[in-house]
C-alpha cells in the first residue's frame, strides 16, 4: 500500500483591489497537482499552537512567496529546522529562512520582471541544489523587490553578488530559492519539486 504524503503550504495575507485576502499564488497548488500528494493550506496569522497542529498533519512544508510576514513565520521556520521537517522556501520564504539565520533584508530596485526568464544563476557544485539539478547554471524568473546580503545558511546559488538560494546541509531538506520555480513549469522546476516530494 502506497502512503500518500501531505504537504503544508503556508498562506499569508495580501491585498488586491483594496481588499485583504489570505492565500498564495495558484501556481504553487497547480504544481503540486502534478504529483501524487495531498496538500493543505496553513494560514500563518493563526495562533502558533494551531499552526503546529496543522504542521503535525504534514510530511513537508512549502514557504511560498508573498508581500508580508509575521513573527509566526520566524517561529515556524525555527521549529521546522529544529525538528528536521523537509522545507522548501520560495522567494520571500527563502528570505525568511536566511533571515532566521543571521541575515538582514535590504531593498533591491529593478529586480522585478513579469517575463518568464530574466537572468541566469550560478549554482554551487557542492550543494544539494546542484545534486538535484545537475547543472552549474540555469535561467530563472525574478519577482522579488528585496534581497539577502548575507546568511549563515549555505549559499547554493548566486546571480552576480545576489544570493539566489540557500540550504542547510545538516538537514534532510531545508532549501530555499529566490526565484519562483512553481511559475516556470520547466524541467528544472520539476526536478526540484520531485526531489522535495520524494524525500518526504
Amino acid at each position: 500500500m502506497i502512503t500518500i504524503k501531505t504537504i503544508g503550504v503556508i498562506l499569508r495575507t495580501f491585498s488586491e483591489n483594496n481588499k485583504i485576502f489570505i492565500g498564495t499564488r495558484k501556481d504553487v497548488f497547480n504544481t503540486l497537482k502534478k504529483f501524487n500528494v495531498n496538500f493543505i493550506g496553513i494560514p500563518i496569522n493563526n495562533t502558533f499552537n494551531n499552526i503546529l497542529k496543522s504542521i503535525s498533519l504534514c510530511d513537508g512544508i512549502i514557504l511560498p512567496g508573498g508581500e508580508t510576514y509575521t513573527q509566526n513565520d520566524f517561529l515556524l521556520i525555527k521549529y521546522l529546522y529544529q525538528n528536521n521537517i523537509p522545507t522548501l522556501g520560495i522567494c520571500l520564504g527563502m528570505q525568511l529562512m536566511a533571515k532566521c539565520f543571521g541575515s538582514q533584508e535590504q531593498n533591491l530596485s529593478k529586480h522585478y520582471s513579469s517575463r518568464k526568464y530574466v537572468h541566469y544563476i550560478t549554482i554551487t557544485e557542492d550543494s544539494l541544489l546542484f545534486k538535484i539539478l545537475k547543472k552549474p547554471k540555469i535561467k530563472v524568473n525574478s519577482r522579488h523587490h528585496s534581497y539577502i546580503p548575507k546568511t549563515n545558511l549555505k549559499v547554493n546559488a548566486l546571480c552576480h553578488n545576489i544570493i539566489e538560494g540557500v540550504e542547510a546541509p545538516n538537514k534532510k531538506f531545508f532549501l530555499g530559492v529566490e526565484w519562483h520555480p512553481e511559475s516556470l513549469n520547466d524541467s528544472n522546476s520539476y526536478k526540484l519539486f520531485k526531489y522535495f516530494i520524494n524525500i518526504l
